[in-house]
């Protein structure tokens, strides 16, 4: 009877993360039942899912759909995935650097590794997609890349016009001293 329910958890998982632009797996150590409903909260709002189970089951959930992650991400207690898309997976990895910035040392959530637009990461490299920008700020910093050499091409022309305006007006105002 036992097979058959790990058999279906593993299939769940499976079927939850098949086809995701970001898996992360989360280390969730002590983590309180009204913490970690606080957090499920925190994530769904951002258009993500977090899923506590245990590391065995969703070690082959992960497998089973291609997703080898290094064996020192393994090393833990309590295993939590975080799935969504690639927008929905960072803005979660924000939401949950928000959570525990204050708690350093107290910190309940740690990044173990994960699988983010087709790449594998290790943990160093999970903790990072809370840094990466997200779809609104990369199209603003895209603009700004564009639109800077136009304003500096403005800039220079508009500062012959002035400049010479300026010396004409200097000119004026020496007037017959000149």
């Amino acid at each position: 009877m036992v097979s058959y329910i790990n058999e279906w958890i593993v299939r769940e998982y499976s079927e939850l993360v098949k086809d995701q632009d970001g898996v992360v797996l989360l280390g969730v150590e002590s983590l309180s039942v009204e913490e970690a409903q606080s957090l499920r909260n925190e994530v769904r709002e951002t258009g993500a899912q977090l899923v506590l189970g245990k590391k065995r089951l969703v070690r082959v959930a992960l497998r089973e759909v291609g997703i080898e992650l290094e064996e020192d991400a393994w090393s833990m207690g309590s295993a939590a995935l975080l799935v969504g898309d690639t927008e929905a997976t960072i803005s979660a990895a924000k939401a949950i650097e928000k959570i525990y910035k204050k708690a350093k040392d107290d910190r309940k959530v740690t990044y173990r590794g994960a699988f983010f637009d087709g790449t594998v990461m290790n943990a160093t490299e999970a903790a990072s997609i809370a840094g990466m920008p997200d779809r609104q700020t990369l199209r603003a910093m895209m603009v700004g890349v564009i639109s800077a050499p136009a304003r500096k091409l403005a800039t220079v022309l508009n500062e012959v016009g002035a400049s010479t305006a300026r010396c004409m007006q200097a000119r004026a105002d020496q007037g017959d001293a000149a």
